[in-house]
């Protein structure tokens, strides 16, 4: 394991200090979370893409139909619009 010393505002050290946990473990998950955020290769990694083929709309709205599949399921463009529907 490496150790290093930085330098942390006096703002930010009151929050972190707020939280309850020890300043190194709010370092590490940080680091970490920033790691694993610029290391996704794939659009398809990421948890709103996965959600987009999870979740299905028992009956969807007529406006968001957009075709039929070839076993004529239907097709929607939900996902398109999924910050819309999520948040």
């Amino acid at each position: 394991m490496a150790t290093f010393t930085v330098e942390i505002p006096d703002q930010l050290l009151s929050e972190i200090e707020q939280i309850g946990q020890p300043i190194q473990a709010v370092i590490v998950q940080a680091v970490e979370a920033y790691v694993l955020k610029n290391h996704q290769s794939s659009v398809m990694q990421t948890q709103t893409w996965q959600l987009c083929g999870t979740l299905q709309v028992a009956k969807p709205d007529a406006q968001a139909i957009v075709g039929q599949d070839d076993q004529g399921n239907l097709i929607t463009n939900y996902a398109e619009q999924v910050d819309t529907f999520l948040y």
